[in-house]
């Protein structure tokens, strides 16, 4: 069985590290177990570190995800790679995390963002690639699409 991929936006991170409990959360265990990779970039994680005090979130949980290898960190996607996805969000500061995902080969990019990231015209861009919410991905999941456990 390959394993599933996902890559991550800053809004997944930081509600896992917030909420234990919830969906989010569920990935890193999922990745501990090694159930499912979780990808993101060093971007990324630098917008995860610039909210991670507003959230009441130590910066050594935000550490840990890459030093206990629950997230894979590719490269940043390049400048030129980047702007090819300016027109598929009305959030500039989006475009990487798009970039990120299309480079990363993952099987689905998560988000918490539906106004940017979430969006029909996204998902028809990054196709095959699914772009789904956390709570969208377990569903997906539950319904037999995919066995992790």
């Amino acid at each position: 069985m390959l394993l599933l991929t996902a890559f991550l936006d800053t809004s997944v991170i930081l509600s896992g590290l917030h909420s234990p409990s919830g969906r989010s959360a569920m990935l890193f265990r999922a990745a501990t177990k090694k159930k499912v990779k979780l990808i993101t970039t060093p971007l990324v994680l630098a917008e995860a570190a610039e909210y991670i005090a507003k959230l009441s979130i130590q910066p050594l949980q935000l550490e840990e995800l890459f030093t206990a290898s629950i997230l894979t960190i590719i490269p940043n996607p390049p400048e030129i790679t980047a702007e090819k996805f300016k027109t598929l969000t009305t959030d500039p500061d989006d475009v990487h995390v798009l970039a990120g995902a299309a480079l990363s080969g993952a099987t689905v990019l998560l988000s918490l963002d539906k106004k940017h990231i979430i969006t029909p015209r996204v998902k028809l861009a990054l196709r095959p690639m699914k772009v789904l919410s956390p709570k969208e991905f377990w569903r997906w999941i539950m319904r037999g699409n995919i066995k992790l456990f």
